[in-house]
């Protein structure tokens, strides 16, 4: 049922039904029923009838102003993203190609400087996560009724398996609608980013991904077996994806952590429990 339908019912529904009221009244009760007492019966039926069938109608009608409140807000969130995506395409990425031609005009003229290499370098890399920075605001859809979150992610996994040949467990073991529209957006983001390390760095065979209930909230886990890292994985050059990360975490109130054990690295996203 469409909004506009059920506001025409909440007008109509409470004038048909005093007419019928009246009608049957003055054509089959007036002999039973006193005019005083019918008079008082016009209130209570029409009470009634607001209290059984309008009530539910406003319920729904409210249901749909939030339905419609939280779509203008995705919405919202996916204009700000593409805003984002232009800017770093147009600004950023170009002015970083373009240095990235200016150094290698350099190169050509001192050739034995080895500082232009670590700085053709140092723009590759950068230019690379400004590259894939504008493919995770331009693909990481914000969730819609026609498809489910747990899918998108589902999907997500399933390309990393074809990519990489990469054996991944996932367990979604927490309910979508425990997730907020951003927490949504946010989580996904950083699965992307975690199997795309795992993917570039970690040589990884065997992945797994659990997202989980807890007392007071969520904890979502990327394990793998690879090489692991050295040292503070957030402090180390050219990880800006790691500290972007976490930066996103800090903002829903979560906490981000990494450790080693075993020969395995996990990633955990914790929100809600100290």
């Amino acid at each position: 049922m469409s909004d506009k339908q059920i506001k025409w019912l909440i007008l109509i529904i409470p004038t048909i039904v005093i007419g019928l009221w009246e009608y049957v009244r003055h054509e089959f009760l007036l002999s039973y029923i006193s005019m005083e007492l019918g008079n008082w019966l016009s209130p209570v039926i029409v009470f009634f009838v607001t209290m059984t069938l309008l009530v539910r109608l406003f319920r729904r009608y409210e249901q749909l102003q939030e339905q419609l409140k939280k779509e203008r807000a995705e919405k919202a969130v996916l204009q700000e993203r593409e805003r984002i995506a232009r800017e770093l395409h147009d600004g950023i990425a170009q002015s970083l190609f373009l240095c990235s031609v200016q150094v290698n005009q350099m190169k050509q003229k001192q050739p034995s400087d080895q500082e232009w290499e670590e700085l053709d370098k140092s723009l590759r890399q950068i230019h690379e996560y400004v590259r894939h920075s504008i493919s995770n605001l331009k693909s990481t859809p914000a969730p819609t009724p026609t498809m489910e979150w747990k899918v998108r992610v589902q999907e997500l996994v399933e390309q990393f398996r074809l990519d990489t040949g990469v054996s991944v467990a996932l367990h979604l073991e927490l309910e979508e609608t425990e997730l907020t529209a951003k927490e949504k957006i946010e989580l996904f983001a950083c699965i992307r980013e975690a199997l795309t390390n795992i993917q570039k760095h970690a040589h990884a065979t065997q992945v797994a991904i659990i997202l989980r209930p807890t007392e007071c909230g969520w904890v979502l886990e990327v394990e793998d077996n690879g090489q692991g890292y050295a040292g503070n994985p957030f402090q180390q050059p050219h990880r800006f994806g790691l500290r972007i990360m976490q930066e996103r975490m800090s903002e829903m109130k979560a906490t981000l952590s990494f450790s080693r054990q075993q020969g395995k690295t996990k990633l955990v996203i914790r929100k809600g429990d100290s």
